[in-house]
């Protein structure tokens, strides 16, 4: 044994026996607590998301320390955890990175905290390092769902008027950035030699939370396009680029902040945005709003169709998202069925139409070919047989969910086939 070794040992032993009389007098919940006192600082990095004054110094660029306006017992966890951090990494704006993004260090300080307990008692046996483990990923659990559940309320609290947040999206946005920090980094809770699969339901539970974000982001959107499409299609959208014109204005300021997100988490954002203005423009076409009266309304408006589709591809492709991630070509699958002259040759394009997108429904075929005007009862079922007896679509990789999320308006009597969705 080295002099280093026997003179460290005697601290080692120590440490070890302070340890052990902890929990045998308060058992691990006690230990938990003493070490870092982790459990109460997780409510806290749940309230600092929401916390206004954060947001609204990162939204105008103020750009004060960590260190000049630290949470409560911020710095007493920081140096509690890391007392060997640099001083110029302190001074890191707490509100935006480098980038800048909506940042925060709470994510960072719970796993930290985390971790640390777990290395500490790993100290003292495997057993109670196995205990301290299980402990952090069920406080982490609850703190993800109670998290989860706080942004429901946020959401609803806005939207009902209750408790309107002047930077609402900007929130939100805020905590995709706490979703994907922690995802990115709570495999550091892996300790050695233990199965990867005990992580699963913290995975899940963050996954869940970034759909859920995703999903109150993409409603803010929806809400902000429903009036402009009150006027799609009609004989104003036939004879003018103008009402895509303030769709693309709108959707552009709405996501101007979504750089503001970190990556990979930015192209769901774009992608998801980019599907929910085309299904907008779907529900709009589906409504019945304007039957073309002759072949030169018909000209128009697969016109209209190719030419939306081009703006929605230079909006997005603007924006960042690579175009395999589009679904306005949807627009131009449907340009091809209003643009063919002979009716009796509908069938063909219904089929193919189906090809593309394995989810359209009688429903949406039907009320496209009210869009037309032309067409007789006869040619109606006709296209409809095509689309029940055609081939099987065939699989395709990546496909995304379109015609289905679109509901279509009820058919009339006349148009609906014995085994359609009126018999």
């Amino acid at each position: 044994m080295t002099h280093q070794t026997a003179k460290t040992l005697p601290k080692q032993l120590k440490a070890e026996q302070i340890v052990k009389g902890l929990i045998q007098k308060h058992e691990t919940s006690l230990l938990l607590n003493n070490h870092t006192k982790w459990l109460p600082h997780l409510q806290e990095a749940k309230n600092a998301v929401f916390d206004p004054n954060l947001l609204q110094q990162a939204l105008t660029g103020n750009s004060r320390s960590t260190t000049s306006n630290p949470c409560p017992t911020t710095m007493e966890k920081r140096n509690a955890l890391d007392e060997k951090k640099p001083e110029n990494s302190r001074e890191q704006n707490h509100n935006t990175d480098p980038a800048p993004r909506y940042h925060s260090p709470m994510p960072a300080i719970v796993l930290q905290i985390l971790a640390e307990n777990i290395r500490v008692t790993s100290l003292v046996s495997e057993s109670l390092q196995q205990r301290m483990h299980g402990m952090a990923l069920s406080e982490l659990g609850a703190f993800l769902r109670s998290f989860s559940d706080a942004l429901i309320r946020f959401s609803r609290d806005h939207l009902r008027g209750e408790a309107m947040a002047p930077h609402y999206v900007p929130y939100l946005l805020a905590a995709f950035n706490h979703q994907t920090a922690l995802s990115s980094s709570v495999s550091s809770l892996q300790p050695d030699g233990v199965a990867s699969g005990i992580l699963a339901p913290i995975e899940a539970a963050l996954d869940e939370l970034q759909r859920r974000i995703c999903r109150l982001v993409l409603e803010a959107l929806q809400l902000e396009l429903q009036p402009l499409f009150e006027s799609v299609p009609s004989r104003r959208w036939l004879s003018s680029s103008e009402l895509l014109d303030c769709v693309c204005d709108q959707t552009s300021r709405f996501c101007q902040d979504f750089w503001r997100v970190r990556s990979p988490a930015v192209k769901l954002l774009l992608a998801e945005a980019e599907r929910t203005v085309v299904l907008q423009y779907l529900r709009a076409l589906m409504q019945g709003r304007l039957v073309c009266r002759d072949a030169d309304e018909r000209t128009q408006a697969a016109e209209r169709l190719r030419h939306d589709a081009a703006q929605l591809k230079e909006l997005f492709l603007r924006l960042g998202l690579e175009e395999n991630s589009h679904c306005a070509p949807v627009l131009l699958a449907l340009r091809e069925l209003l643009n063919l002259r002979d009716p009796t040759l509908l069938g063909l394009e219904v089929a193919g139409l189906r090809q593309q997108f394995p989810d359209v429904s009688e429903d949406h075929v039907s009320a496209l070919l009210d869009l037309r005007g032309d067409v007789s009862r006869e040619q109606r079922q006709a296209a409809l047989i095509s689309l029940q007896d055609g081939s099987p679509p065939s699989p395709l990789t990546g496909h995304r969910a379109l015609f289905s999320l679109v509901p279509a308006p009820t058919p009339s009597f006349s148009s609906c086939l014995p085994s359609g969705p009126c018999s």
